[in-house]
């Protein structure tokens, strides 16, 4: 479980594409502090399993040019993740290519303050930038969602987009031949420490709604017979 505050802005190293699945090596820091074999991290919003840590030369470069000498680590400096075919069609994972950045966070613990909302790094679909608003101090974006996605958003609610906790500002139903469309405003420091400073229009992101929400639905539907009546 995450909450959506991304710690830190990875790269990714390498990509090994194989047939029905693909291996992920992204270089990074602090979400290495204390990582195992087998740990959770949270790639732009999508939960990945550890399978190796490693000291990379260029992630060691990208991360001193990111955190300066004070941020040099003597321990792994990159870690790899295998990406099964399920998440590759699901998320926009399978876009990554070396060099890209990530957002990255590690798993919540219980005894930490929950800064976003619960979070269970399950891709619900893609989303794509449609565009962007230029304020002062802020910036207006609005996302295409998949079909279907809609119901489960509202005015203020939460939504995660590539792995960060945002609040919905307006939801726009599907009309047309037009997707359904929602907004959220970034503020500078979400556009300068993650990659949502860096998605220009028609870039895919990965969605995922509040699970309360669907829990609701479930909930609902089994309350009502097939004639629609209150059991």
């Amino acid at each position: 479980m995450f909450t959506g505050i991304v710690e830190e802005l990875g790269v990714v190293t390498a990509v090994d594409a194989r047939s029905e699945s693909a291996a992920l090596t992204i270089g990074c820091q602090t979400v290495l502090a204390d990582a195992v074999h087998g740990a959770s991290i949270a790639v732009n919003g999508v939960c990945l399993t550890v399978t190796s840590l490693s000291r990379d030369e260029s992630a060691i470069d990208e991360s001193a040019s990111r955190a300066g000498p004070a941020g040099m680590t003597a321990g792994p400096t990159a870690f790899t993740a295998d990406v099964m075919r399920e998440t590759l069609v699901r998320s926009a994972l399978g876009a990554l290519t070396p060099g890209d950045p990530v957002n990255l966070e590690r798993p919540v613990r219980l005894a930490d303050r929950l800064g976003g909302h619960l979070v269970q790094g399950h891709v619900d679909g893609i989303g794509t930038v449609v565009d962007r608003q230029v304020a002062p101090h802020w910036e207006v974006v609005r996302i295409a969602l998949p079909a279907g996605l809609d119901r489960y958003l509202v005015e203020k609610g939460s939504v995660t987009v590539d792995g960060v906790s945002l609040t919905v500002v307006e939801v726009v139903p599907a009309g047309g031949d037009s997707p359904a469309t929602f907004t959220v405003s970034l503020i500078p420091t979400t556009l300068e420490h993650t990659t949502l400073g860096r998605r220009a229009p028609g870039s895919q992101l990965n969605i995922e709604v509040d699970v309360l929400a669907k829990y609701v639905e479930k909930l609902q539907a089994g309350a009502t017979d097939p004639n629609g009546h209150q059991r």
